[in-house]
């Protein structure tokens, strides 16, 4: 080992300590390693549990028996400490505060038509990667996170979707994107967020899909702000940044591209009604797009 490599390592080690006993402190911790081998599986460090599964079942019990500190009323979110891959064969239904913290930056995989569904709670998920790849069938519109009068908090998260429907589905919810990226492949529309009566913030963020029609951002009476983000549109056909119903976005450092086997110029990055608002300040680029925005 190179001289220098010791310390720092022990420097790591010290630091994921740390983390933990915070999260110990100021909430429930659950560690959760699918390759470890113990046959005790108590969702403690040195005994974690196999699944995300578990760990989840294990916070409804734990708050439950109102073992979880209280802020404000409700229970403190349950920090779920993930150390490696782990397969995820239904939806996960929260509707307790779940943190999910990286270890090892792992992989969550869901199943088909599998994925978060987050019900007047909150989800919160560091540094880790959500991947759901199904067969081609028929159309669906199955997102990987779905909010209900929720709260969901994103950072340096890569969310990935093949075929099977929307990337994330809000109702009367927010969401919060830093250093975050999304990406959906589709055989026919390709949606990476629809929101009604929501709130969306991207940060320093990357949003890329491709299909027969592309769309970023589906929106109904919602509030979005976009700063330093970047979007990729890969369309057979139509593919636009965002369709916005009675809402308003915000952007500022933003670059959206739009590319075509067909058309060299698609006509508006922006579609919106009479009652929408686009700002669009010199720091927004598009390419590939013969307006920036058309009113409907």
């Amino acid at each position: 080992m190179h001289r220098n490599s010791k310390p720092l390592f022990c420097f790591f080690i010290y630091f994921l300590c740390s983390l933990s006993l915070f999260a110990a402190k100021n909430g429930l911790a659950i560690y959760v390693d699918a390759t470890a081998k113990t046959t005790a599986e108590r969702g403690t460090s040195d005994s974690p549990f196999g699944s995300l599964e578990q760990a989840v079942a294990a916070a409804y019990d734990r708050i439950n028996r109102q073992e979880a500190p209280v802020k404000n009323g409700k229970p403190a979110p349950v920090s779920v400490f993930l150390r490696s891959n782990v397969y995820v064969e239904e939806a996960l239904f929260l509707t307790i505060p779940i943190k999910i913290i990286s270890e090892n930056a792992p992989v969550i995989t869901f199943g088909e038509n599998a994925g978060f569904v987050v019900e007047r709670t909150s989800l919160e998920i560091k540094g880790c990667s959500v991947k759901r790849s199904e067969r081609f069938t028929e159309p669906r519109t199955v997102p990987v996170v779905y909010g209900s009068n929720a709260s969901v908090t994103l950072n340096k998260v890569s969310i990935t979707v093949k075929e099977g429907g929307d990337a994330v589905i809000l109702r009367d919810s927010r969401i919060t994107c830093t250093d975050t990226s999304f990406t959906s492949e589709q055989s026919a529309q390709a949606v990476l967020v629809r929101a009604k009566k929501s709130t969306v913030s991207a940060l320093r963020s990357t949003f890329s899909a491709s299909g027969l029609m592309v769309l970023c951002f589906d929106f109904v009476k919602t509030q979005c702000t976009l700063t330093d983000t970047v979007c990729n549109l890969a369309a057979h056909y139509t593919g636009r940044l965002a369709e916005l119903t009675g809402s308003t976005v915000k952007m500022r450092k933003l670059q959206c591209s739009y590319t075509s086997p067909l058309f060299e110029m698609m006509d508006a990055a922006i579609i919106a009604d009479n009652a929408s608002k686009a700002e669009l300040p010199e720091s927004v680029e598009f390419t590939g797009f013969e307006e920036a925005l058309v009113r409907r």
